[in-house]
């Protein structure tokens, strides 16, 4: 296929708003949408649509919408695509209940628990440190790596994690909890299961922020990180003051996004959301019984039923600069991220 062709279909695709890489650039466009238009325009079997596709995306990315060249496509921008279009398109529903889930997790690690209830945000502005986090990744997700929004919240990242006391291990199990955590529910829960590539660009997109938070080790297979983690959790998870005071801190916004008749019963739901007794009781909170599990299971099934007859999401979930509900009422700046001040 020419480069003109390419250009001009990859112009196509973004003035047609199909195109999922929001960047003035776009590096990587539908990988499906690709295969169809080459299969349409080719007629060729799979395997050569495969090895046709992968050298159209690799020479996407070198096209600007000027049409001039630029840097060959490197790997953490194929994860990050990927990942990015099941997070806001895809299972972005999904996605969103998974990082909630994820960030109640680390309170249920005695030693993280004391460090997060000594540097005194959650405790005194927990609907801005809770919304704050979801904020930086979902900026981050969306950016990629080397936008500047996104490498603002890496250096964002990194200021705050600067002088924390923790091991590898430490830090590296945080960076789990949001890869494993929302896949987990996905999978059970979710409109569909994830596909073995979504798991993979999900821990290669870790992987990358590992790397540029310099934690060491990340992991090459999403197996193996999912096996970090409840072997971590087996060794650390247990019921401590933090962890208990921290739980009382921020249970009223999970009890804000329930429906109202629910909201007096939001200790027992995230119970039987996490599905795990040894979490629950590390977390302070009661061992769901058996009509508490299948009410939220069937609640959670019908919802699945219900996101599988939407259509597909043509926009994405997240918009930068405009999120945060009642935080950031009239939307944010990447300044107002973060804590506003560090407890010694």
């Amino acid at each position: 296929m020419s480069l003109r062709l390419l250009r001009n279909y990859h112009r196509a695709i973004r003035t047609s708003g199909i195109c999922f890489q929001k960047t003035a650039a776009c590096r990587v466009c539908d990988f499906d949408l690709w295969r169809r238009f080459l299969r349409f325009l080719y007629g060729s079997p799979p395997t050569t649509i495969l090895d046709m596709s992968n050298a159209m995306v690799k020479a996407c990315a070198t096209i600007g919408d000027n049409g001039g060249m630029e840097s060959d496509l490197q790997p953490h921008v194929d994860a990050a695509a990927t990942y990015r279009r099941a997070v806001m398109f895809d299972l972005a529903e999904e996605f969103e209940i998974g990082f909630f889930l994820s960030y109640y997790r680390n309170f249920s690690i005695p030693h993280i628990a004391q460090v997060l209830a000594q540097t005194g945000e959650v405790h005194a502005r927990p609907s801005k440190r809770s919304m704050d986090t979801a904020i930086v990744m979902y900026e981050l997700i969306e950016d990629g790596f080397d936008g500047a929004r996104g490498r603002a919240m890496v250096d964002l990242l990194n200021r705050v994690h600067k002088g924390i006391r923790g091991t590898n291990d430490d830090f590296l199990y945080v960076l789990t909890t949001l890869l494993v955590v929302p896949i987990r529910f996905c999978d059970t829960h979710g409109r569909r299961r994830t596909t073995a590539a979504e798991r993979q660009a999900a821990t290669d997109f870790y992987a990358e922020l590992a790397k540029r938070m310099r934690i060491g080790h990340p992991f090459a297979s999403y197996e193996v990180a999912a096996r970090f983690l409840d072997d971590y959790e087996e060794q650390h998870s247990a019921p401590s003051d933090a962890g208990a005071g921290l739980m009382a801190s921020t249970m009223s916004l999970f009890r804000d996004r329930l429906p109202r008749p629910l909201a007096p019963l939001a200790a027992p739901v995230l119970s039987t959301l996490f599905d795990d007794c040894r979490l629950s009781r590390s977390l302070g909170l009661p061992v769901p019984n058996q009509v508490m599990r299948i009410g939220v299971n069937l609640g959670l099934r019908a919802r699945a039923a219900q996101l599988r007859r939407r259509p597909p999401r043509t926009q994405s979930r997240f918009t930068p600069g405009k999120a945060g509900r009642g935080v950031y009422p009239s939307g944010y700046s990447l300044r107002e991220l973060g804590p506003r001040r560090r407890a010694n």
